[in-house]
């Protein structure tokens, strides 16, 4: 499951930092064409709405990995590092769970657009493609909170032996 998490984590690098690299080229080259030439392309804007919406989520799963999501700390922190262990398991565990419910109705959402055969108003792509990233990255925050959970459960189950918390 590490090993797996590790090359999901490379992924979403890549992902995240080759949409933010083309939202910002492409944001120029929009601006420069603009006041320099006076053409516009109105695919962009849409294009980049969706653009931030994938990054978005992709970034979420990275700060997970990361562990830079708002916490609250103020029990765990005067808690033993078994019972801070048990409260950071069952909060992730919560995380988690959340994830997955956001993740079926994302599918749900995606899947339905899908039969329907919406399109993007200005680019003509599939309208299923800009929910994509929900069910998605919906699935990979849903395994790194899981992940985290079992990590910080193990501290419980060891005693307050395990890794840092």
């Amino acid at each position: 499951m590490k090993k797996f998490l590790n090359i999901l984590g490379n992924l979403e690098e890549l992902a995240v930092g080759g949409l933010l690299l083309l939202l910002a080229v492409g944001t120029t080259i929009q601006v420069l064409t603009r006041y320099f030439l006076g053409l516009t392309f109105d695919w962009f804007d849409e294009g980049s709405r969706y653009l931030v919406v994938f990054a978005t989520f992709a970034g979420a799963g990275l700060a997970v990995k990361h562990g830079a999501h708002f916490s609250m700390e103020a029990v765990t922190q005067y808690a033993s590092r078994r019972v801070a262990g048990g409260l950071r398991a069952l909060a992730n565990l919560l995380s988690a769970v959340v994830m997955l419910v956001i993740a079926w109705f994302g599918w749900e959402q995606t899947s339905l657009l899908a039969r329907y055969g919406m399109t993007m108003a200005s680019l003509g792509l599939p309208m299923w493609v800009a929910y994509l990233p929900i069910p998605v990255f919906g699935l990979s925050i849903a395994a790194r909170f899981g992940f985290k959970a079992w990590e910080h459960a193990r501290i419980v189950f060891d005693g307050g032996e395990g890794e840092g918390a």
